[in-house]
C-alpha cells in the first residue's frame, strides 16, 4: 500500500514536469532566455509548497477540538503523512532540477548543507533548513509508535517554522516571486494556515445539552 502511494505521489511530479515543459512551449512568445530547468524548478517547488501548506492544514485539523465529531481522525492522519512525504519527495526533486541546472552551477552538498551554497546563499540556507525540518517530520510521523510521544510533540513544534522557511524561500529565491500568481498563493495559502491556527487556539466547542440521567431501576416488589 505504501509503494502503490508513493508512485502516486511521483506521478503527481511527473505531472509537475509535464506542466512546466507546457508552460514552456505556452510562453515562447514571451521574451525570456529561462531555460526548461528553471520552469521545472518552478514547478516543483511550488508543488513541494503546496504539499507542506497541505500537510500543515491537515495537521491542524487533527488536533482541533473544534473538529471533534466532524472528521474521521485515522483518515486526515494518513493524508497528513502521505503530503508530509510528497513534500519531502518534491523538495528533493526541486533541487535535483536545480543541481542539474548548468546556469546555477550548484552541487548537491551547497544545495542541502546550509550556508555552504555560493549561489544565493541565504535563500538557498533556508530552503536547505526548511528542507531539513520536512524530513524530521516525514521520519517523525512514520516511526511515531517507536518513539516517545513527549520527542514526538517536540519535533512536531518544528512544522510551523519549516513551513516559514520554505515560504521565506519561495519569496526571496523564486525569480517569479513578483507575478500575481505567485504573490495569491503564498499571501492566500499564508493567510488560511494563520487562520486555522488561531481556529485552533482560541475555539472552544459548546458541550452542549447536559446528558439525560440514566433510568432507575425498577424497584423489584417482594413476593
Amino acid at each position: 500500500m505504501i509503494l502503490v502511494r508513493t508512485l502516486s505521489y511521483l506521478m503527481l511530479l511527473a505531472a509537475g514536469v509535464i506542466a512546466a515543459d507546457y508552460l514552456h512551449e505556452l510562453f515562447q512568445a514571451v521574451p525570456t532566455d529561462a531555460p526548461l530547468q528553471w520552469w521545472m524548478s518552478r514547478a516543483t517547488g511550488f508543488v513541494a509548497y503546496i504539499a507542506m501548506w497541505l500537510s500543515m492544514m491537515l495537521g491542524l485539523m487533527i488536533s482541533s477540538r473544534g473538529l471533534d465529531g466532524a472528521l474521521n481522525r485515522k483518515t486526515v492522519l494518513e493524508s497528513h503523512q502521505q503530503w508530509t512525504l510528497a513534500a519531502v519527495l518534491a523538495t528533493l526533486f526541486h533541487v535535483a532540477v536545480i543541481v542539474s541546472d548548468p546556469y546555477v552551477d550548484m552541487s548537491w552538498a551547497s544545495a542541502v548543507v546550509p550556508g555552504t551554497s555560493s549561489y544565493l546563499p541565504g535563500p538557498v540556507a533556508l530552503g536547505a533548513l526548511g528542507m531539513w525540518g520536512m524530513v524530521l517530520l516525514a521520519v517523525s510521523s512514520w516511526f511515531q509508535r517507536q518513539i516517545s510521544y513527549v520527542l514526538w510533540r517536540a519535533i512536531h513544534t518544528l512544522a510551523l517554522g519549516a513551513f516559514i522557511l520554505g515560504l521565506l524561500h519561495g519569496v526571496v529565491a523564486g525569480t517569479d516571486s513578483g507575478a500575481q500568481v505567485a504573490q495569491l498563493t503564498y499571501a492566500g495559502t499564508a493567510a488560511l494556515l494563520a487562520g486555522a491556527i488561531v481556529f485552533r487556539a482560541v475555539y472552544t466547542p459548546s458541550k452542549g445539552k447536559a446528558a439525560r440521567p440514566a433510568p432507575a431501576a425498577a424497584a423489584v416488589e417482594p413476593s
